[in-house]
């Protein structure tokens, strides 16, 4: 992929959704100026780019679209929803085209159709133009029972009818096309003569006047007036793949030879028509056979040979006689070789002396075939001023693996101090060392931050599609809904953003469905009739929170509890001692829904239990608050970042971990009197709250008891798991270090009780805990 078509990719995704927003924006606000023109700039500019690379497709679309947004912006049509569904299906399939483009590199033919279909329903809304564009299409001839006009077979020459019915009935298939270009063909720099004689597999074509020619005084000669018909034993794909930028100008159908055999009988008998065309054709080739017996001495020879060669090769193809071809094609070589036209005169001679088999009567091409006339319109982008630089991201992740390793690096500047110090005794060198470790921590915290605010990104990433989905969405359950979006330049890690994508489309697809009611219902209950879906993102010291509120009636608990209980989510004890706020909790289960239909929308039993995984992925949490006919309020809590984990370093059993500082409440020792046991687990009660206690070895199935002080007090590691205080005894705590997280791979990815692994100073390999893993494995 070349870098301006990367360069293309990357400024049509920003134009894409520049534009489905004005659209969204438009239903509220159909009368202003300044939108509907920014608008039109935009898909104007997105028809321009992509008419510099060969995507007819896109083009096609686009101008489309372009020529209604046109309509829009001088008052000739009013702004409608309708008119918004369509243009916004037709940014879907621009943006599929996009996607198609980026993982191949060109855009397939296989669209033409959709494309054409496309264009045709965007124009039927412009006033004056019937989906046809400038003119009303022409008609076509009538069409036989067989798909096949009359007029067409007519044209067909008997001989030319058997031995095609007889090539198919041998297995080799033939396609007749009939293409009429449109009048206006030439200033698109199209060339319908040469798009003909280039069709593949080419074996006879026929052109005629789709009307009476007028007088010559009246002639108008930038006018195409002509429609062709071709036959060809090329497949279909290939066929509709080299008429590609014209599918609207083409029909296409696949002979047979029930098609072909019942006229030639009549064909056969009907008296001969003077052959008018063959003879034609011949005087033609004499023409350009002279031009042969010119002088050689004069700089244009070649190009003299080469053109009076494609006209011959025109004529040999039109009068069937393609054997004759290669030929002069080899005599043509040799005369460029030598600089001379004797060796095609000799194929001249040759030809003349022995014409050959006589071809069965050719049809009247019309014009004469010539060499193609190259025309092409240059294209030049005008310069602007840089404002914003767009990096790749390979090369923001590289720079991330470098700042990584130089925390790593540093983190090993206090180790070589201590080794100083006190293995060698040489206390002046530990002092500059560590002097010398404050200035590099200082300068790689700066680049750490500096990165990291490269790799960060607004909330509005994953906002801006929201606007769309529900829209969508309420249209089909025939709803209406205020959609709210606050926080839009909140900033978190790229990787985090991305990563939201899922489960925040989860969650609002569920408020759509089963939060907010119909208006009848709303209206019914005292509530306005539209409901009010706010989704905000603020940021608190280290970490971001998304809130997803709606008006809608709530979560039942009671409803809850019953469909966990059908589903055998909860046994029937729990049924009786669960409480409100904890049954609430169980639509997180895997396989919960209370939707008692299965729809495209909802009640496959999967939604909000992917959401509470993609969330705990990325060291999130999900709570949610619910009141019966008021609403529910569901917040995401993230962290800014993934790439620096801030982690504390402990020991057990004479090994040592890490824990993320996220996830770590407080540190505290508890004496070992404190812990008792209730139904076999260990138990505290800390600040008047009972707590439950764990031992790290035996979460980590060790059968070393957990280590105390002098006082007999044990370490313990105050973690909250799912909103609750937990707490772990370790043997000892240690430093908190940055540190680079390494995620498991190959079969340790499936030991969910690790986050991952870091690199520590000296060298030595930290593994770090997953407490919520750790626990829910017990």
């Amino acid at each position: 992929m070349t870098p301006m078509l990367q360069q293309f990719l990357s400024e049509s995704r920003e134009f894409l959704q520049r534009i489905s927003q004005r659209l969204l924006s438009l239903e509220h606000t159909p009368e202003d100026a300044a939108l509907l023109d920014d608008l039109f700039r935009s898909v104007h500019t997105l028809k321009g780019n992509s008419g510099l690379f060969d995507f007819p497709e896109m083009t096609r679309v686009l101008h489309a679209a372009e020529d209604l947004m046109s309509a829009v912006r001088e008052r000739r049509l009013s702004y409608s929803r309708s008119l918004a569904d369509q243009l916004l299906d037709a940014m879907d399939f621009i943006s599929l085209l996009a996607d198609e483009i980026e993982s191949t590199g060109e855009s397939h033919a296989r669209h033409a159709a959709r494309s054409t279909t496309l264009a045709q329903q965007l124009r039927q809304f412009i006033p004056g133009d019937g989906g046809a564009g400038r003119e009303e299409p022409r008609a076509a001839p009538t069409q036989t029972s067989a798909g096949v006009s009359e007029a067409v077979l007519a044209s067909i020459p008997g001989e030319l009818r058997a031995a095609w019915a007889a090539a198919i009935g041998g297995g080799q298939p033939h396609c007749l096309l009939v293409y009429t270009p449109e009048p206006e063909c030439f200033f698109k720099g199209e060339d319908p003569l040469y798009q003909v004689i280039q069709t593949p597999n080419l074996v006879w074509q026929h052109s005629s006047a789709v009307e009476s020619w007028p007088s010559l005084a009246e002639l108008d000669p930038y006018r195409c007036n002509l429609r062709f018909t071709v036959v060809t034993t090329a497949a279909r794909e290939a066929i509709e793949a080299h008429f590609r930028y014209v599918p609207d100008q083409i029909a296409l159908t696949a002979l047979t030879v029930d098609q072909l055999l019942p006229r030639a009988p009549a064909q056969a008998a009907a008296p001969k028509a003077p052959d008018a065309g063959r003879a034609r054709v011949e005087n033609l080739m004499r023409t350009q056979i002279g031009i042969f017996a010119l002088r050689d001495d004069v700089a244009c020879l070649p190009g003299r040979l080469k053109a009076a060669v494609g006209a011959l090769r025109g004529c040999l193809r039109s009068t069937l006689r393609e054997a004759l071809i290669p030929a002069l094609e080899a005599a043509l070589a040799r005369s460029l070789e030598q600089r001379s036209a004797a060796p095609l005169r000799g194929w001249a001679e040759a030809l003349e002396a022995s014409p050959g088999p006589a071809a069965p009567d050719a049809p009247d091409p019309g014009i004469s075939e010539s060499a193609p006339i190259a025309g092409s319109a240059g294209s030049s982008l005008g310069a602007e001023t840089v404002k914003t630089l767009k990096v790749d991201q390979e090369k923001i992740d590289r720079l991330m693996n470098l700042i990584g390793e130089m925390v790593v690096a540093k983190n090993g500047l206090p180790f070589l101090a201590g080794r100083a110090e006190n293995h060698f005794g040489v206390r002046e060198l530990a002092r500059e060392i560590k002097a010398q470790y404050a200035v590099i921590n200082r300068i790689a915290s700066e680049m750490q931050d500096a990165i990291m605010q490269v790799r960060m990104m607004p909330v509005s990433f994953i906002f801006q599609r929201f606007p769309r989905l529900v829209r969508d969405i309420t249209r089909k359950l025939g709803k209406e809904v205020d959609l709210v979006l606050e926080g839009e330049a909140t900033e978190a890690d790229k990787n985090i953003i991305e990563a939201l994508a899922d489960p925040l489309i989860h969650i609002v697809r569920n408020s759509l469905d089963h939060g907010i009611e119909s208006p009848e219902v709303r209206r019914a209950a005292g509530k306005p009739p539209a409901g009010r879906l706010v989704i905000r993102a603020t940021q608190e010291s280290d970490r971001v929170y998304i809130d997803i509120i709606d008006d809608g009636k709530g979560i039942d608990p009671a409803v809850v509890k019953r469909k966990a209980y059908e589903k055998g989510l909860i046994d029937e004890a729990t049924l009786e001692r669960i409480s409100d706020k904890e049954a609430i909790q169980l639509i997180f289960a895997a396989g919960f829904s209370t939707a008692d239909v299965v729809s495209d929308l909802s009640g496959r039993g999967v939604g909000m239990d992917v959401v509470r995984s993609a969330v705990n992925q990325v060291n999130g949490t999900v709570t949610l608050e619910s009141t019966p006919g008021q609403g529910t309020r569901l917040r995401l809590s993230l962290p800014l970042s993934m790439a620096v984990t801030n982690v504390m370093v402990i020991e057990s059993d004479h090994r040592i971990f890490g824990v993320p500082m996220d996830m770590v409440l407080e540190t505290v020792r508890l004496p070992r009197s404190s812990i008792r046991a209730i139904k076999n687990r260990q138990t505290t009660i800390l600040r008047d709250r009972i707590m439950p206690v764990r031992s790290l070895n035996e979460l980590l199935a060790s059968t070393t008891p957990q280590q105390s002080n002098e006082e007999d007090e044990l370490a313990t590691l105050i973690v909250q798991i799912q909103g609750e205080p937990v707490g772990i005894l370790v043997d000892d705590f240690r430093e908190v270090i940055d540190i680079i997280l390494k995620p498991m791979s190959g079969i340790l990815s499936s030991l969910s009780g690790y986050s991952g692994s870091a690199l520590l100073g000296d060298g030595s390999v930290l593994m770090v805990l997953n407490p919520k893993e750790l626990v829910t494995w017990q």
